[in-house]
């Protein structure tokens, strides 16, 4: 009982987290419309072979980093310089985007690729560790989560499941919502763009 316990809230937690337009639900539904289904499955894949790792530190260093003012004020100094670096990155992909051709899908290193683009860019997205150091804590004081093994492993793996699982809805449905690829895709750019430069502003202004 306790096991499945576990496991739904980390799916849950996982599932819920990523509803809003973020990074990386945003880059899979763009990488869907401009590329091809394929290639956003590869993406998430890729992203979600990172958040394991995220979970993992948001799990097992959450007293750590919460106790500790200074190792957390530095880990929020260092995301904004990240965050920052992302905003100009995508502002300047917008700006000079071009139409792209499809994927050839049969290219044996089409998967690599996207998979290594996705876990390159769930490793600048450090914003889940923060999340699930709360979150971890919040339910962990409410007797509801347990550090000990197996349970937080099931947590943490049900964790990203649910991440995939939103993802791949984003990939999945997006295209039925009747949205001009190309347009979508050049302005999912700008979005992101000052999504990270909203996160960058507000994490300066928590950390400074």
């Amino acid at each position: 009982m306790i096991s499945l316990q576990h496991i739904v809230l980390g799916f849950l937690v996982g599932f819920v987290g990523i509803i809003p337009p973020g990074l990386l639900n945003l880059t899979a539904a763009k990488i869907r419309i401009s590329k091809s289904f394929e290639s956003a499955i590869y993406f998430i894949v890729g992203a979600c072979i990172v958040v394991v790792g995220q979970v993992y530190l948001g799990v097992f260093f959450s007293r750590l980093i919460t106790e500790n003012e200074h190792v957390l004020q530095i880990m929020e100094r260092f995301s904004v310089i990240i965050f920052l670096a992302i905003s100009i990155f995508f502002f300047v992909k917008a700006v000079r985007y071009i139409e792209p051709a499809k994927a050839n899908i049969d290219d044996k290193t089409h998967g690599a690729k996207m998979i290594s683009q996705g876990m390159l860019l769930s490793v600048l997205n450090i914003f889940p560790v923060p999340f699930y150091i709360g979150f971890s804590s919040f339910l962990a004081s409410r007797e509801l989560f347990s550090y000990s093994f197996p349970y937080a492993h099931l947590f943490i793996l049900s964790a990203a499941v649910g991440t995939f699982a939103m993802m791949f809805l984003y990939a999945k449905y997006i295209e039925r919502l009747g949205f001009n690829s190309n347009k979508f895709a050049k302005n999912t750019n700008y979005i992101i763009s000052l999504l990270t430069l909203g996160i960058a502003i507000f994490t300066a202004i928590r950390s400074f």
